[in-house]
């Protein structure tokens, strides 16, 4: 019996699109996962002759990519538009019927996916917290206070204390006509005095901060607290204080997160493959997330090698990305993207990075962001101690800031980090929208990440073709070579596309930084 085989990997957003155009039209089809069956990429590399994923085929017809595919059911549609005869049954006719494939490279893979070789803890530490005969996890307690304590913005000289709240607030509350309650009516509690206790057992674990720098002790007082998720908005896994240690190796851990990242994506997709954000931050999954990404907080990088730091800091980055969208809002110009990627931080081993910070101090060295006069860590920073001694310039085939013109989302291992470097920057670069060769006007069209970061590939503009020409391959290496021999080479760096995949997205604004945009957490 015929099948429709699909090339894939975790997390790839032309892989989801495709596989729902598919499933829209009730169309089986049997994926081959190379991030589970790795060794199957060899065999979609033998077939294609291409190194990006999804690649198509139906039986033993090569159809190509998503774009390809998508076109092809679309003219399927239009053709049957009016009739009796659906997709479905074109598809039966025309590939099920038929035997095959015969291909062995087409073949199945059998035996356990690779993944599940890796050591992940899946039960994490539970710390559990009784309050008036009641025990609650410290994520159930942390929603119920989130769901039910007052907050304001507060003002004292001056200063703004956002979604704060004074401590006489946090007692009782006078505003029941607006079902705002606090802890005597949260927690059942008979007096102010079992209100005050209650408060400063939380503030001790630290589900209640003081507001300012101060150490003002919780209780019955005109001082400023707040709830610890509302205390640093600006760093995306602050959602709780992390006691436990870290017991799993950090690859793991973000291994762990993503898996759980791309099981909350797979639950909110449109039928057109789009990752529905509203819907998603309303998952209980989502919460779980939230959770669960606080752990980075106990890992360390200090004795990091270069391997395990690069694998760990590529894997934070991209799967902080795709949190921070969802969390934060998607950034739409250019103003909005500087506050986005230099403002919005998460919290390893206790140490509080931007984006850029992971991006350009620790993965690129301590160098300078594009446009900018001075290094990512300045001298007295002590952050630049995590910074890796050189710069590979191929992390940039591996890091996706969330626009669609980024390379494909990947996971990097330890062991394998070279290799799989290698065929990132292979993958990225056999697509013509990032580099193009036109032997016939001597013109080189090269992706804006490589003006923006020149200096990481080549010593000067001159030198890019011949240090692009490692990472092509067949007809269009050759032309380049030939051009490069020539001496008649022409850069243009083509347009960047800044738009991000998903639907039902809000905009970022750099008032997020300090107090939660309006779609989040609605209760």
């Amino acid at each position: 019996m015929g099948r429709i085989t699909v090339f894939s990997i975790d997390g790839c957003s032309h892989c989801r699109q495709l596989k729902a155009a598919l499933t829209a039209r009730n169309i089986p089809y049997s994926d081959i996962n190379i991030s589970h069956y790795p060794q199957k990429r060899a065999d979609m590399l033998a077939l294609t002759d291409r190194h990006t994923v999804p690649q198509v085929f139906f039986n033993e017809r090569y159809i190509g990519g998503a774009d390809e595919t998508i076109q092809l059911l679309n003219e399927w549609d239009e053709e049957l538009k009016g009739g009796s005869v659906t997709a479905r049954d074109r598809y039966v006719d025309t590939i099920e019927s038929d035997p095959g494939p015969f291909d062995v490279k087409l073949s199945l893979p059998t035996g356990p996916p690779a993944i599940q070789y890796m050591n992940l803890t899946v039960n994490r530490p539970k710390e559990i917290t009784e309050v008036n005969g009641k025990h609650f996890t410290t994520l159930q307690l942390t929603k119920e206070l989130m769901r039910k304590m007052p907050r304001g913005d507060l003002s004292t000289f001056g200063t703004v204390y956002y979604n704060s709240f004074k401590g006489s607030e946090a007692l009782h509350s006078k505003l029941r006509s607006l079902k705002v309650t606090a802890l005597m009516e949260t927690f059942d509690l008979k007096s102010r005095d079992e209100a005050v206790q209650l408060g400063m057992k939380l503030q001790r674990k630290h589900f209640i901060e003081h507001a300012s720098k101060g150490d003002h002790a919780f209780g019955d007082n005109n001082f400023y607290f707040r709830l610890y998720p509302f205390h640093t908005p600006h760093v995306l896994n602050s959602l709780r204080d992390w006691k436990h240690p870290s017991n799993d190796e950090p690859i793991n851990v973000i291994f762990l997160l993503s898996k759980l990242w791309g099981n909350l994506e797979s639950r909110h997709l449109t039928p057109e493959g789009l990752v529905n954000h509203a819907t998603l931050r309303n998952d209980d999954f989502y919460w779980k997330f939230e959770d669960d990404s606080c752990e980075l907080q106990k890992i360390s990088m200090k004795d990091m090698d270069a391997n395990t730091k690069t694998a760990f800091v590529i894997n934070v980055y991209n799967l902080m990305i795709k949190y921070a969208f969802v969390k934060m809002g998607v950034p739409t110009s250019d103003a909005s993207r500087y506050y986005f990627y230099d403002k919005v931080c998460v919290n390893i081993g206790g140490a509080v990075f931007s984006l850029n910070d992971l991006e350009h101090g620790i993965l690129r060295a301590n160098a300078r962001a594009p446009y900018r006069l001075t290094k990512q860590f300045t001298i007295v920073d002590s952050r630049k101690n995590f910074s890796l001694n050189k710069t590979d310039s191929r992390i940039h085939f591996a890091l996706n800031c969330g626009a669609k013109s980024c390379p494909s989302v990947k996971r990097y291992s330890v062991e394998a980090l070279d290799e799989e470097l290698r065929l990132s920057a292979m993958a990225f670069c056999e697509q013509d929208d990032n580099v193009s060769v036109d032997d016939a006007n001597n013109l080189l069209g090269l992706s804006k990440i490589f003006y923006w970061y020149m200096s990481d590939f080549a010593s000067s503009k001159q030198e890019l073709p011949s240090k692009i020409v490692p990472y092509l391959r067949g007809e269009k290496k050759k032309k380049l070579e030939e051009l490069i021999q020539k001496g008649r080479v022409s850069i243009t760096f083509l347009e960047y596309d800044w738009s991000a995949d998903g639907c039902n997205q809000f905009q970022f604004s750099k008032s997020y930084l300090r107090s939660f945009a309006p779609e989040l957490y609605r209760f």
